[in-house]
């Protein structure tokens, strides 16, 4: 299995982020982490967030943005990715009323075009980056492979959440393996209990009951380019910086 390279999604340190945004680049640096994807750009112009990047040869891979700013000016928003180097940008979160069933799907569809034609022309691929409730069923398949199979890999491929795809309902590395050449980034994210008896808690990776390194394994032979570490809360008695190291460590280790 050949190494893949190790990103952190910085809305897992986001309150960091606002306090001192590039102590928090050349800390994640030093734990380990090859890139970052964005969750917003904390207040920094471009030229000194890609000087600072590329100082600390820290890659921004990717970022996290909402359709709705996207499809204001696509254009424009293609330009200030391409310039920071991203080579994807993802959707991170729609609605039910978005998505197949809904009434605002067409006009989802549609949107996701134009922003596809847009980033594709300045080198950026779209991607959706799934919680649990696009695992839902409609009319006999998720509406996230409805959402795939609607729009085509030329226009959105998928950044894979493991812990929501498992909280779904479905084992991740089974998910990827069904989703072969679909899946370019992959967000490792771990747990422990669940929402049914309210014991659900975020974890590092290797904490909480993922299969870290068969995660590994999966992302490998199904394509994927890059791991995204992401955790959305830290748990009890560890601060975000913790976690993020905690993780990386732990894939680290795991990729000898």
């Amino acid at each position: 299995m050949k190494r893949l390279p190790i990103a952190l999604q910085l809305y897992s340190v986001r309150d960091d982020c606002r306090k001192d945004f590039p102590g928090v680049l050349k800390a994640v640096k030093n734990m380990g982490y090859d890139g970052v994807e964005l969750a917003g750009l904390n207040g920094m112009n471009l030229s000194d967030l890609n000087a600072i990047t590329k100082d600390l040869n820290l890659k921004i891979i990717s970022a996290h943005v909402d359709r709705s700013e996207l499809a204001k000016d696509p254009l424009r928003s293609a330009e200030i990715y391409e310039a920071l180097g991203c080579e994807y940008v993802a959707y991170p979160w729609s609605g039910l009323d978005e998505l197949a069933g809904g009434e605002k799907y067409q006009e989802f569809l549609e949107s996701t075009k134009k922003i596809a034609r847009a980033l594709k022309v300045r080198g950026i691929s779209l991607l959706y980056h799934n919680h649990d409730h696009e695992l839902k069923l409609h009319e006999g398949q998720t509406l996230l492979d409805n959402l795939l199979f609607d729009l085509g890999p030329e226009v959105i491929k998928l950044e894979l959440d493991v812990c929501w795809c498992k909280v779904g309902g479905f084992e991740p590395c089974q998910f990827l393996r069904d989703h072969k050449g679909k899946v370019p980034l992959v967000h490792f994210k771990d747990y422990t209990g669940s929402r049914e008896d309210k014991t659900f808690s975020f974890a590092p990776l290797g904490a909480g009951c993922q299969d870290v390194g068969e995660l590994l394994v999966a992302s490998s032979n199904c394509g994927a380019e890059w791991i995204v570490v992401e955790h959305d809360e830290p748990p009890s008695g560890m601060t975000a910086m913790e976690c993020a190291e905690k993780s990386v460590k732990t894939l680290e280790e795991l990729q000898k």
